[in-house]
Protein backbone atom coordinates (compact mmCIF):
# COMPACT_ATOMS: atom_id res chain seq x y z
CA UNK A 1 0.00 0.00 0.00
CA UNK A 2 1.32 3.50 -0.92
CA UNK A 3 1.96 6.31 1.33
CA UNK A 4 1.16 10.05 0.77
CA UNK A 5 2.29 13.43 2.84
CA UNK A 6 -1.00 15.30 4.21
CA UNK A 7 -1.91 18.30 2.06
CA UNK A 8 -2.42 20.09 5.52
CA UNK A 9 -0.48 18.45 8.45
CA UNK A 10 2.67 17.34 6.42
CA UNK A 11 2.07 13.44 8.31
CA UNK A 12 2.23 10.51 6.05
CA UNK A 13 -1.12 8.44 5.95
CA UNK A 14 -2.39 5.58 4.03
CA UNK A 15 -5.07 6.99 1.36
CA UNK A 16 -8.22 5.18 1.27
CA UNK A 17 -8.26 2.25 -1.16
CA UNK A 18 -11.56 4.12 -2.43
CA UNK A 19 -9.89 7.82 -2.92
CA UNK A 20 -6.71 6.83 -4.68
CA UNK A 21 -6.43 10.59 -5.37
CA UNK A 22 -7.01 11.53 -1.37
CA UNK A 23 -4.23 14.42 -0.40
CA UNK A 24 -5.71 15.07 2.91
CA UNK A 25 -5.33 12.87 6.51
CA UNK A 26 -8.61 11.77 8.77
CA UNK A 27 -8.02 13.98 11.44
CA UNK A 28 -10.51 16.74 11.95
CA UNK A 29 -8.26 19.62 11.08
CA UNK A 30 -6.97 18.44 8.08
CA UNK A 31 -10.78 17.54 7.11
CA UNK A 32 -11.89 21.10 7.93
CA UNK A 33 -9.00 22.22 5.91
CA UNK A 34 -9.62 20.19 2.94
CA UNK A 35 -13.56 21.38 3.32
CA UNK A 36 -12.51 24.96 3.94
CA UNK A 37 -10.30 24.76 0.27
CA UNK A 38 -12.81 22.99 -1.59
CA UNK A 39 -15.22 25.91 -0.36
CA UNK A 40 -12.65 28.58 -1.66
CA UNK A 41 -12.17 26.91 -4.80
CA UNK A 42 -15.88 26.91 -5.20
CA UNK A 43 -16.69 30.04 -4.94
CA UNK A 44 -14.10 31.52 -7.23
CA UNK A 45 -15.45 28.86 -10.18
CA UNK A 46 -18.79 28.26 -10.03
CA UNK A 47 -21.24 31.49 -10.53
CA UNK A 48 -23.89 29.59 -9.10
CA UNK A 49 -22.81 28.15 -5.91
CA UNK A 50 -22.02 31.86 -5.43
CA UNK A 51 -24.65 32.85 -5.62
CA UNK A 52 -27.25 30.20 -3.66
CA UNK A 53 -23.98 30.80 -0.81
CA UNK A 54 -25.28 34.58 -1.05
CA UNK A 55 -28.93 33.75 -1.04
CA UNK A 56 -28.30 31.89 1.51
CA UNK A 57 -26.80 34.09 3.81
CA UNK A 58 -28.91 36.62 3.37
CA UNK A 59 -32.45 34.77 4.15
CA UNK A 60 -30.36 33.20 7.90
CA UNK A 61 -30.01 37.17 7.96
CA UNK A 62 -33.52 37.43 7.21
CA UNK A 63 -34.45 34.89 9.87
CA UNK A 64 -31.88 36.26 12.50
CA UNK A 65 -32.03 40.01 12.00
CA UNK A 66 -30.46 40.67 15.75
CA UNK A 67 -27.72 37.73 15.52
CA UNK A 68 -24.80 40.73 15.66
CA UNK A 69 -26.56 42.96 18.06
CA UNK A 70 -26.92 40.31 20.70
CA UNK A 71 -23.23 39.08 19.95
CA UNK A 72 -21.92 41.94 20.60
CA UNK A 73 -23.40 42.94 23.68
CA UNK A 74 -22.63 39.34 25.37
CA UNK A 75 -18.95 39.20 23.60
CA UNK A 76 -17.98 42.86 24.57
CA UNK A 77 -14.20 42.24 24.31
CA UNK A 78 -15.03 40.74 20.89
CA UNK A 79 -16.50 44.56 20.49
CA UNK A 80 -13.73 46.39 22.13
CA UNK A 81 -11.17 44.68 20.02
CA UNK A 82 -13.47 45.29 16.55
CA UNK A 83 -13.27 49.16 17.73
CA UNK A 84 -9.59 48.80 18.44
CA UNK A 85 -9.29 47.51 15.33
CA UNK A 86 -11.23 50.27 13.38
CA UNK A 87 -9.59 53.31 15.34
CA UNK A 88 -5.78 52.20 14.53
CA UNK A 89 -6.75 50.60 11.26
CA UNK A 90 -5.48 47.31 11.73
CA UNK A 91 -8.41 45.74 9.71
CA UNK A 92 -5.83 46.16 6.80
CA UNK A 93 -7.62 49.30 4.82
CA UNK A 94 -5.77 52.20 7.19
CA UNK A 95 -8.05 55.06 5.69
CA UNK A 96 -11.61 53.64 6.06
CA UNK A 97 -11.94 50.08 8.06
CA UNK A 98 -15.68 50.30 8.00
CA UNK A 99 -16.37 51.04 4.10
CA UNK A 100 -14.55 49.98 1.52
CA UNK A 101 -16.15 51.85 -1.02
CA UNK A 102 -15.84 55.25 1.11
CA UNK A 103 -13.11 57.68 -0.18
CA UNK A 104 -12.48 61.00 1.72
CA UNK A 105 -13.72 64.40 0.03
CA UNK A 106 -10.80 66.43 -1.61
CA UNK A 107 -10.07 68.96 1.48
CA UNK A 108 -12.19 72.21 0.23
CA UNK A 109 -11.86 75.98 1.46
CA UNK A 110 -14.78 77.13 2.70
CA UNK A 111 -16.46 79.46 -0.79
CA UNK A 112 -19.14 78.71 -2.81
CA UNK A 113 -19.45 75.92 -5.07
CA UNK A 114 -21.71 73.97 -7.70
CA UNK A 115 -22.49 70.40 -7.41
CA UNK A 116 -23.56 68.64 -10.73
CA UNK A 117 -23.40 65.01 -11.59
CA UNK A 118 -20.22 63.36 -13.00
CA UNK A 119 -20.63 62.68 -16.47
CA UNK A 120 -18.83 59.56 -18.58
CA UNK A 121 -19.50 57.28 -15.25
CA UNK A 122 -21.41 54.62 -14.55
CA UNK A 123 -21.85 53.91 -10.75
CA UNK A 124 -25.47 52.75 -10.99
CA UNK A 125 -24.52 49.68 -9.54
CA UNK A 126 -22.91 50.74 -6.51
CA UNK A 127 -25.74 52.68 -5.93
CA UNK A 128 -23.45 55.40 -5.19
CA UNK A 129 -23.98 59.39 -6.99
CA UNK A 130 -20.78 60.68 -8.11
CA UNK A 131 -20.77 64.46 -8.67
CA UNK A 132 -18.33 66.87 -9.80
CA UNK A 133 -17.52 70.08 -7.50
CA UNK A 134 -16.11 73.17 -8.77
CA UNK A 135 -15.61 76.55 -7.47
CA UNK A 136 -17.68 79.15 -8.29
CA UNK A 137 -15.85 82.62 -8.49
CA UNK A 138 -18.59 85.03 -7.41
CA UNK A 139 -15.76 88.16 -7.99
CA UNK A 140 -15.07 87.13 -11.70
CA UNK A 141 -16.40 89.88 -13.95
CA UNK A 142 -17.64 87.00 -16.62
CA UNK A 143 -20.25 85.94 -13.86
CA UNK A 144 -19.21 82.41 -15.30
CA UNK A 145 -17.29 79.07 -14.22
CA UNK A 146 -14.43 80.38 -15.88
CA UNK A 147 -12.17 80.88 -12.66
CA UNK A 148 -12.18 76.92 -11.52
CA UNK A 149 -9.71 78.45 -8.75
CA UNK A 150 -9.90 80.93 -6.57
CA UNK A 151 -6.46 83.25 -5.99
Amino acid sequence: MTTKRCACCGQTFQPRPQAPNQNYCSLPDCQRARKRHWHQNKLKSDLDYRGNQRDAQRAWLERNPDYWRNYRKTHPEYAERNRNRQRTGASGNNNFPAKMDVCPPPPLTPGLYRITLASGIDASSSGALVVEITSVCVDCPCKKDACKERT
